[in-house]
């Protein structure tokens, strides 16, 4: 039987696989949090420059890096991005490359995001004499916190050139290694933060009727949004709210008076999420003024739903098929409840905008720990390759080549 012909693109990644492999565990041993990545930004840019590539605005949004491929033809511009930031949780992995500073880890893949884009770089750059059009490489700062994507549209990356597609990867240890999953529509979820303090009175423990316990008022608040949420709104709507810290009281024989709770809001559908800051915001507080406490409530509006472009997801899924064969399609059903600052750069400046996830799942060589664990990682030798070779075609695609 004739041996499968691999595509040249893909040919062409899986020989950078030493480089890639070399740029993903650097960044992985050297994490910074958001905005301050001025080490990475500073080794992406030392990375272009070596592959031949002089259009390089850096402190874009502070720390992001923005790098032009100018196409031998006149055409239009497209984008590719990578979130850079780490997150603040401290490695558990034994593995040479481990994170070598502590309480920051790449645990959410970003250095292999980071890695992919540099090695579409070198290789669109191979290509500049035939592409009809531009591409951009964003390499975005802050998606885990403060919102990178849209400090960087503010600051101009979507303009001169005029961006009119923009395609993102994100690892995802549910899919088999070196699948490609997207959808159309709804992909990941609008965001809110939730900050609730909960006012009682201080009294002695043996005496609780003395004072207004915030601890037990907290629980019955924790326990009637869950109530709410499950028995009066519509269980066809796709929401949650998850609390994921909890602070209170001062010693073990004194009702607390304070109780803090902060958290987070996850919706789709617009009604859904009408409903449960109603709910919030009037019916709430006539709940715990019943209890005899007060309450304070800031509610702050985060990353919007991330909506997939249905042409650029084609395009996704078409390059996929030729790259790797009708197999490595992954027919995503549902949307994530997860956010992503990604969805600004289709909501704010009207560009098609899609992301597709890279799968890294292999229970064979021990890669099952999903994304923000102590114990994440993955076969960057397979995966990296796979994920900078669909950038760069899905670049090649949207700028019209056949």
């Amino acid at each position: 039987m004739a041996k499968a012909r691999i595509h040249p693109t893909l040919k062409l990644a899986q020989a950078m696989a030493p480089k890639l492999v070399a740029w993903r565990r650097h960044l992985h041993m050297h994490p910074e949090p958001g905005l301050k990545e001025f080490e990475t930004a500073a080794f992406i840019v030392e990375r272009l420059r070596e592959l031949g590539i002089t259009e390089i605005k850096t402190g874009v949004g502070i720390t992001g890096v923005v790098a032009l491929i100018r196409g031998a033809r006149r055409g239009p511009t497209v984008a590719l991005r990578a979130d850079m930031d780490s997150l603040e949780m401290e490695e558990h992995n034994d593995i040479p490359y481990r994170s070598r500073r502590p309480g920051l880890m790449h645990a959410c893949g970003h250095d292999g995001h980071v890695a992919c884009l540099l090695g579409a770089g070198a290789i669109l750059t191979k290509l500049r004499p035939q592409l009809r059009g531009n591409v951009k490489l964003f390499f975005q700062p802050a998606e885990e916190s403060d919102g990178g994507a849209l400090r960087m549209i503010q600051a101009g990356c979507m303009s001169n050139p005029k961006v009119v597609a923009v395609a993102g990867l994100h690892l995802h240890p549910e899919g088999p290694s070196g699948a490609i999953g997207t959808m159309p529509g709804y992909f990941t979820a609008q965001c809110d933060s939730i900050d609730l303090t909960i006012l009682g009175r201080n009294a002695h423990a043996a005496g609780p009727d003395k004072g207004v316990d915030a601890i037990s008022v907290a629980s019955q608040v924790v326990t009637a949004i869950q109530t709410f949420i499950g028995r009066h709104t519509s269980a066809l709507d796709r929401k949650l709210v998850t609390f994921g810290q909890i602070h209170g009281g001062t010693r073990r024989n004194v009702i607390a008076e304070r109780v803090e709770l902060v958290g987070t809001l996850r919706t789709l559908e617009p009604k859904g999420r009408e409903a449960v800051l109603r709910f919030l915001r009037r019916d709430l507080p006539k709940l715990v003024g019943s209890w005899g406490a007060k309450m304070r409530l800031v509610i702050t509006e985060s990353y919007p739903p991330l909506v997939n472009d249905a042409g650029v997801v084609e395009v996704i899924r078409e390059v996929t098929r030729q790259l790797l064969g009708p197999e490595a399609v992954l027919e995503l059903q549902k949307p994530s409840l997860g956010g992503e600052d990604f969805a600004y750069f289709g909501r704010e400046s009207g560009a098609a905008a899609a992301m597709f996830r890279l799968g890294t799942r292999d229970e064979r060589k021990g890669f099952i720990s999903t994304l923000h664990t102590a114990t994440f990682d993955f076969d960057d030798r397979r995966v990296l390759p796979i994920g900078t070779a669909m950038l760069v075609q899905v670049a090649v695609k949207l700028l019209g080549h056949s």
